[in-house]
């Protein structure tokens, strides 16, 4: 009987879906990928390619990385061999790739029961990792500090190969005149000098090569022997400490063994789901159905191997009783592409593959059995229709209700009236079967059988007329014509030729049958190009919709993420400004602070003014107005506004410039009464150790200076700072003249850099 696997090229399958694989075993998975026959089976492995569908098109790829199979490698050292360097940084990653898995599983949703239950069998292998990558490095090489053996050993290799480097430079230099070229060569693990042959009598020393000419014989000068050798000892140390070390991570290995292969065959399992979805989405395929009723559905079923943007969909339809349906037309006008279509969307059913359709409902055959293309066997010595009618034989005699069975051409080969009357009757046996069937044939009494029975229906593929052209559209319901004398004349058969085939053909068939099945094919051929276009829009329609759908949950779950994170970090910002601005408050309550401890203060304000507050006030601030800072819990008064920013004097004394939008409205607070014996109290309470006049007129800013020193007088400040800013330079020189003849003024400078620089002017006070 004929490998149905091999006619419907299903090997080109396995093939693209291993280029999606990345681990050894996932794509030693995908060579081994055949047909399911347990049902519970099938049925877990299609839920879990549709988990896996679900979860890259909403989540991303699982993060699997390139794995070697591990079990060779833990039977190699099982037998006592010692795993290589690369062998151990494999096992490593493989434990950190299934960590990363892990981890993206965690942040998905728990409805892909599936594929949580598969991640979960991850076992914790985080303890062998690290001790695997504390002993080998990224570059893959045993790290120095692997055990203390080897560091001592690589730490007196390098001490001897800086000696030895010197030592050979000095004798180098000694015999320049003998040597045929400058560099120092290594040979066998030695350094040798380079000599000419002719003077090699002139160098003490070991030969240990020849040049090909003869002209340079390589010698180890007989002073750098003794280093040479030690190097050499040292370095046969070295392979001994590491083959130690190695034989120790294998051993370690060996104990966590079955966790080993079971994280590697889980990460392979998980690759191999994997590959399957991502060829899915490259074919464009779905998982179909499951049928219960034995009938089989597949609308707008495209052939997976032909070009998704040259093949023309077509829906089939087994349902009812008729589940074996004739497929009649011209000849390559598509019907063996139709019959592969079916049978190897169903075989790929049948493996819990996805398949390129909108929409599917698939039975679990039992045996899917093919009959297509030529069937001559040299081999056992059997014409084209010898091999046919053997194969097909053999169907008849397997076939049961949960079949499918596929026959292109079925009785050619032979005598026409002997193979129509061959065809009637294996079609009629295989009703008694109730399988499901497609058959391709010419023969119009097939064709007449099937208006009869109750279990065939007739479909064709049409056939324009017009162009004389095949349109590959499958149309289920109406036979089709063989259009072979169109086609003909079409290929070069002379046109008496043609209509002499006619004449004979019109005397040998009936013209009312003849009419009216052309007529029926027009009619057909008109609704399916409608049909064709409607379903196209509907196709558009639903993939957009589908789309906006998936790209609605995606943003919505972006939305909540970003939400829950956007109120944990305004959270954290407040709780950590308020802890600041209480700090500070904290600072500014002591009555001894000093001029330079206010400027800092008064810089850690204003790194945290920079920083973006978490709640925008937008009302209207105007001069005058008494505002609060809710992030900085201070007060005070609009002294100027200045584009988006305003300048404001808190009830400190301080003056600081904020975003508009942070400020909040408040009411003026009320002016307190003080004692005539406590005026001296309320100067000192309100003056502040820095004024600003930034702005203001040069009499007007002379004139709030004086009064503001006065009171800085009657506070006994010895140390302020009058902000007076840039500009042109007459403010801070009239205040300059002014201070010169104060006589309570002990002396004054520029502010330094964190005094705000020519800015400002530092005044002691007597």
């Amino acid at each position: 009987m004929q490998n149905s696997e091999q006619i419907l090229q299903f090997e080109l399958i396995k093939n693209q879906i291993k280029e999606n694989a990345k681990t050894v075993r996932g794509k030693q998975y995908c060579d081994e990928l055949t047909s399911i026959d347990d049902s519970n089976k099938h049925h877990i492995e299609l839920n879990l390619l549709q988990e896996m569908l679900e979860i890259n098109q909403y989540n991303g790829y699982f993060p699997i990385a390139f794995s070697e199979n591990a079990l060779p490698l833990i039977e190699y050292a099982k037998k006592g061999g010692i795993l290589s360097i690369r062998d151990l940084d494999m096992i490593g990653e493989d434990i950190l790739t299934a960590g990363a898995v892990k981890r993206f599983m965690n942040k998905i949703d728990a409805k892909y029961v599936l594929i949580h239950q598969t991640c979960h069998k991850f076992n914790d292998l985080s303890n062998l990792e690290k001790e695997i990558h504390r002993v080998i490095t990224k570059s893959q090489t045993i790290d120095d500090k692997a055990s203390p053996e080897l560091y001592q050993i690589r730490k007196e290799i390098l001490k001897c190969e800086r000696q030895l480097t010197s030592l050979i430079t000095s004798v180098a230099l000694t015999y320049k005149n003998y040597l045929s070229d400058e560099n120092v060569t290594l040979r066998d693990g030695h350094f040798v000098i380079p000599v000419k042959t002719t003077y090699k009598s002139k160098v003490g020393g070991i030969i240990h090569d020849v040049s090909d000419s003869g002209y340079t014989t390589f010698i180890e000068p007989s002073e750098v022997v003794e280093i040479n050798n030690h190097i050499v000892s040292l370095k046969a140390q070295e392979n001994e400490e590491i083959r130690k070390i190695l034989k120790m991570l294998t051993n370690l290995c060996l104990i966590q063994e079955d966790e080993i292969i079971n994280n590697n065959i889980i990460l392979a399992n998980l690759d191999f789901i994997q590959a399957k979805a991502i060829y899915a989405c490259q074919i464009d395929a779905i998982v179909a159905q499951e049928s219960k009723d034995g009938s089989m559905k597949l609308k707008s079923a495209r052939h997976p191997l032909l070009a998704k943007d040259k093949v023309i969909p077509n829906s089939f339809y087994f349902i009812n009783e008729k589940k074996i349906v004739i497929i009649s037309g011209p000849n390559a006008g598509g019907k063996t592409v139709a019959l592969k279509t079916v049978g190897l969307l169903s075989y790929m059913h049948k493996c819990a593959l996805a398949v390129p359709c909108i929409e599917a409902t698939i039975p679990l055959f039992n045996h899917i059995f093919v009959d297509i293309g030529d069937s001559q066997s040299i081999e056992n010595n059997l014409s084209t229709f010898s091999a046919h009618i053997t194969h097909i034989g053999e169907i008849l005699k397997a076939v049961k209700s949960h079949d499918l069975v596929l026959i292109d051409e079925l009785g050619t080969g032979t005598d026409p009236s002997e193979g129509e009357a061959i065809a009637i009757a294996v079609i009629k046996k295989l009703e008694t079967s109730r399988c499901i069937a497609l058959v391709s044939s010419h023969f119009s009494r097939l064709k007449e059988y099937a208006f009869t029975s109750k279990n065939i229906d007739n479909a064709s593929m049409l056939f324009d007329e017009d162009n004389l052209k095949p349109t590959y559209i499958y149309k289920q319901g109406v036979p089709g014509q063989s259009y072979a004398l169109d086609v003909a004349g079409r290929y070069g058969l002379s046109l008496d030729v043609i209509n002499e085939a006619k004449k004979h053909l019109d005397n040998i068939k009936s013209s009312d049958i003849h009419s009216l099945m052309n007529e029926l094919h027009k009619a057909a051929l008109d609704n399916e190009l409608k049909q064709q276009e409607l379903n196209k829009a509907i196709a558009t329609l639903d993939k957009e919709r589908r789309s906006f759908e998936a790209e609605k949950q995606l943003l919505k779950e972006k939305r909540e993420k970003l939400l829950a994170d956007v109120e944990k970090e305004k959270e954290e910002i407040l709780e950590k400004t308020f802890n600041q601005i209480n700090d500070i408050m904290k600072k500014l309550n002591n009555p001894d602070l000093k001029l330079h401890e206010v400027i800092e203060i008064k810089k850690q304000v204003q790194d945290i003014i920079k920083n973006p507050e978490p709640m925008d006030y937008n009302e209207k601030i105007e001069v005058g107005c008494y505002v609060s800072v809710p992030s900085l819990n201070i007060n005070g008064k609009v002294m100027r506004i200045n584009a988006n920013k305003a300048l404001i004097n808190t009830d400190s004394g301080m003056s600081f410039n904020i975003d508009l939008k942070k400020l909040h409205l408040i009411d003026e607070p009320p002016v307190r009464k003080a004692l005539k014996t406590n005026v001296d109290q309320k100067i000192r309470s309100s003056v502040g150790l820095e004024i600003n006049v930034i702005g203001q007129r040069v009499d007007e800013a002379l004139r709030n200076v004086e009064k503001y020193l006065d009171d800085c007088r009657i506070r006994n400040l010895k140390q302020v700072r009058l902000i007076h800013g840039l500009g042109s330079g007459a403010l801070k020189n009239a205040i300059a003249q002014y201070l010169k003849k104060c006589d309570f003024v002990a002396s004054y400078r520029s502010g330094n850099e964190y005094e705000g620089g020519l800015g400002a002017t530092i005044v002691n006070l007597k």
